[in-house]
């Protein structure tokens, strides 16, 4: 009887240590991965426009776009009927600007667009031109 005794043991012991010998190797293997961050499109966190002030015959505006990935990129700016007044294409890692848009009424609905192969990110603003030329802003 000891002897069935022992080999119980042995097959018990055996099959604990090829578990634990999977479990071990399994979570190795899963630490060992690297996480690798690749941005392929904007966010929204990497977009920032700003309206910084106005000239006699201008508004400006601060465009600052984070582009990690260096991919090539469109900025678009679109006017209060949504067409398009400006277009040009860059693939700067660190996009930095100031944009001046011509004064034509005493409102104005500015649309800035970043746009990649597979998104794009907005931000459009309404700017109020009062008599007293103060600017009133808002981030829509």
């Amino acid at each position: 009887m000891k002897r069935v005794f022992a080999n119980f043991n042995l097959k018990k012991s055996a099959s604990v240590l090829g578990a634990a010998a999977l479990l071990t190797l399994g979570s190795a293997k899963a630490h060992a991965t690297p996480i690798i961050e690749k941005i392929i499109s904007p966010t929204d966190k990497q977009v920032n426009v700003t309206f910084v002030g106005a000239t006699d015959n201008s508004f400006v505006f601060h465009l600052d776009f984070n582009n990690k990935s260096g991919e090539k990129f469109t900025l678009i700016i679109k006017n209060d009927a949504g067409e398009v007044v400006y277009q040009a294409s860059y693939n700067d890692i660190h996009f930095d600007k100031n944009i001046r848009i011509q004064k034509e009424d005493t409102e104005m609905h500015p649309t800035f667009v970043i746009r990649t192969a597979t998104e794009q990110v907005e931000r459009k603003f309404f700017v109020n031109r009062q008599v007293s030329e103060n600017y009133v802003v808002t981030t829509l």
